[in-house]
């Protein structure tokens, strides 16, 4: 998938990520291993704005997980 089909697929699902912050320190804010992407200080956060914990299948439903993913796309602009 490139970038455009990327961005395309972001506009459609009616995702907006924000700006990524300026660090503060010498620190990676996400490394991506393969297919997978990991977040440093960048978890979905709830209204109140405490954090979404869990394991999916014990904690969350598939539908809550689904949730907490587009929240984190929107946790930083808050």
């Amino acid at each position: 998938m490139g970038e455009t089909d990327a961005e395309a697929r972001l506009t459609e699902l009616q995702l907006e990520l924000p700006a990524a912050p300026a660090p503060v320190g010498n620190y990676l804010g996400a490394v991506r291993t393969g297919d997978l992407l990991f977040l440093a200080g960048a978890g979905p956060q709830r209204p109140n704005g405490g954090f979404v914990t869990g394991r999916l299948g014990d904690d969350l439903t598939v539908e809550q997980g689904y949730q907490a993913a587009r929240s984190t796309s929107r946790s930083r602009s808050r």
